[in-house]
């Protein structure tokens, strides 16, 4: 069977025969919350077009995007692997398909599979590498270049130049209020960077986005390219 997602293209033969009569392919919308804190992660999600946001919630209110998961990883797969609550809102950032395997199926299949295990190794890996970069990269870079780096890593996850994304989104995304959003967009904009109107987003000249990312993006792609090759 041919997937669109990474982690389910990487599976050994044994591994998606095993797996595959409990996927089902789904549907999600922008917006639709799959875990709050305190959740049990049930279901496991494989993007092959959506992408999935993870969001640290403050106790004053303010929200944090900690990470962003699309083709090529799993939203839930750390919490289900270890059979634990959910620590952080995750819901769908960009509405698309997905598959979704239950958790306690994919745990299952983990005690006698060692090719399972060391793939979802390598998929936690990246994906705490990433909440990681993250956190380094709100304390230490600015937020235009942190609207640029979540806006790269947006396209490689959803694979495509073009995707919906409000302002509201991207004040989280970056941490910042929406008039410093509207204006970091804008400027992007006015340089022929990117096209944004009523919402969406087009990335016009990547090049010129890269060179406006900060560091992280470089640390964040060699993760995505990693994950890209175990699939190929």
């Amino acid at each position: 069977m041919q997937f669109r997602n990474f982690l389910l293209s990487a599976l050994h033969s044994d591994d998606e025969a095993a797996l595959t009569p409990h996927l089902k392919e789904v549907s999600l919308s922008r917006g639709q919350v799959l875990y709050q804190p305190g959740d049990e992660a049930d279901l496991i999600y494989f993007p092959s077009s959506a992408c999935i946001s993870v969001v640290a919630i403050m106790v004053d209110g303010r929200t944090f995007e900690t990470g962003t998961i699309g083709r090529e990883s799993a939203g839930g797969l750390v919490d289900a692997m270890a059979g634990a609550q959910v620590s952080n809102r995750v819901f769908i950032q960009l509405a698309g398909g997905a598959m979704t395997l239950p958790a306690a199926v994919f745990r299952a299949r983990l005690k006698v599979s060692p090719s399972l295990t060391r793939l979802a190794l390598l998929h936690l890996r990246a994906i705490i590498r990433q909440a990681e970069t993250s956190a380094a990269c709100n304390i230490a870079h600015n937020a235009d270049a942190r609207l640029a780096r979540w806006l790269l890593m947006t396209e490689d996850r959803v694979g495509g130049a073009t995707f919906p994304l409000t302002q509201e989104y991207m004040s989280v995304m970056t941490g910042v209020q929406r008039t410093t959003v509207s204006m970091m967009a804008a400027a992007l904009k006015r340089d022929g960077i990117i096209d944004y109107s009523r919402g969406n987003v087009v990335i016009i000249d990547q090049p010129a986005l890269k060179t406006r990312a900060c560091e992280c993006y470089g640390e964040m792609e060699r993760q995505f390219l990693q994950l890209q090759a175990e699939r190929d």
